[in-house]
């Protein structure tokens, strides 16, 4: 069977990150990144072993992209510090090193009164490595700002430290939260810290802070964490989301063998196998059609590598969003949308609004139909009601971009822009796209490599 090529694109290679020519193909019933560089030869990166599924996807995202849409919200780096050492950083331990000056609360109020953003993540770094983190938290909410922080957890085991930034005005943690499996830990972070994690979860718990799992995935190392923390999550309201990220080649990560490379795809398929079907790929993948129409309504950037799916809470189980909902129906009006959504803006609208209409001709919708209203409402109108709430959780399926899956297509719509100091002003700026931000990161780390290499050939 020959090879057929999908699209082309631009990438970089691997090893010495020179642009270099890409393109997606199918080619043994699996979807391949495939390039190849003069000097360092010939790159097949899997994306995905359903390559219908994906193919159909990959069309209706390029459809409807948007290279013009905005960020809904923005990434708040306020330092590069961080209180561990894991293995799988991408900044390789560069961290320690960057002289940086950290900004005031007084640099990024004048950001953020210049900005219309109204939902921030506070990362880096690690935030809590901030001592005026609270005082951070409190200057984005006296603007109005819906407040997010990504962390390690590890400072979260202080309670009243915990307090303190609840009484700033916190709204939802994302916890970096592997699984419980000790062994992942010593490998993906050096140490086993699942004591203190479990400490900060029952911390999280008692104060009723909404939370998010940010979990990474390495075959062969914790894959059974993907059913695990969706058990997890679904018997705890106050975990609003569980977010699975795959190792990317970065910096530290570097060092891990190829062979514990995964792609979001892949994680789709063994948490329908995990389930026993519970989970079907194909209704997740509508669920994506579903997702990128409504962010291409709002003018929403998004990122392909990023995809997500819908649970609904049933006692002390779930369900997936699909059983409430009538997906069938919706995906043909769905796939009008996407042939309509460049040529009549009117039309598309048109089609948007019946495969809406579509997804609530099934009887179960009834239970869902409020907090559904109340959600989309409140994202709609940029208040952080969205981020709470019991009902529902959330599941993405994510990765960044590395030297081996970076597609120049895909990272024109990145969803995360970064916000922090910049190396050339020290000043607060909006430094750019996550993914070309990684790249520039990984730029860095080679070119100190070569100097290192260079100087001891001498």
């Amino acid at each position: 069977m020959n090879d057929t090529i999908l699209r082309t694109t631009k990438s970089v290679c691997p090893k010495c990150l020179e642009q270099i020519d890409a393109c997606l193909i199918e080619k043994d019933s699996c979807i391949f990144l495939q390039k190849s560089c003069k000097d360092h030869g010939n790159f097949d990166i899997l994306l995905s072993r359903t390559p219908k599924l994906y193919k159909e996807l990959d069309q209706f995202y390029f459809a409807i992209s948007n290279n013009k849409a905005t960020v809904p919200e923005y990434e708040l780096w306020p330092t590069y510090r961080c209180n561990i050492d894991c293995t799988i950083c991408c900044f390789g331990g560069q961290n320690h090193e960057m002289q940086y000056s950290e900004p005031t609360c007084a640099d990024i109020e004048d950001f953020i009164t210049e900005h219309s953003q109204n939902f921030y993540i506070i990362s880096g770094g690690e935030p809590t490595c901030r001592d005026d983190l609270a005082e951070i938290i409190k200057t984005l909410k006296k603007h109005g700002k819906a407040v997010t922080i990504n962390t390690n957890g590890l400072k979260l085991t202080d309670i009243q430290y915990l307090k303190k930034l609840a009484d700033a005005g916190l709204d939802r943690v994302n916890l970096q939260f592997d699984g419980f499996n000790r062994q992942a830990y010593k490998e993906l972070r050096r140490k086993d810290y699942l004591d203190a994690k479990l400490e900060v979860i029952e911390n999280l718990r008692s104060m009723k802070i909404q939370t998010t799992f940010n979990a990474t995935i390495a075959r062969n190392l914790n894959e059974d964490a993907i059913s695990e923390l969706i058990d997890f999550a679904a018997k705890n309201d106050f975990i609003n989301g569980v977010n699975f990220f795959t190792i990317c080649f970065l910096g530290g990560a570097r060092g891990w063998s190829d062979d514990k490379y995964i792609m979001p795809d892949e994680i789709v398929d063994l948490l329908e196998k995990q389930t026993n079907n519970i989970i079907n790929k194909n209704n997740v993948y509508i669920f994506q059609k579903l997702h990128l129409a409504i962010k291409a309504f709002l003018k929403h950037k998004w990122c392909f590598y990023n995809q997500s799916y819908l649970f609904v809470r049933v006692k002390e189980s779930y369900k997936p969003i699909d059983r409430f909902l009538n997906f069938e129906l919706a995906e043909p009006w769905l796939n009008k949308y996407a042939k309509a959504y460049k040529s009549s803006g009117a039309l598309s609208s048109i089609y948007l609004s019946i495969a809406i209409f579509s997804l609530f001709l099934n009887i179960r919708s009834v239970f869902i139909i409020k907090e559904i209203l109340i959600k989309s409402i409140s994202y709609f109108f940029k208040t952080n009601k969205y981020l709470k709430g019991n009902k529902f959780f959330s599941v993405s399926f994510s990765t960044g971009c590395d030297p081996y899956k970076f597609d120049e297509s895909i990272v024109q719509n990145c969803q995360n822009e970064i916000i922090a100091p910049s190396e050339e002003t020290e000043s607060l700026v909006n430094i750019g796209s996550d993914g070309l931000y990684n790249m520039s990161l990984e730029k860095r780390h080679l070119n100190k490599i070569h100097s290192k290499n260079r100087i001891n050939n001498n």
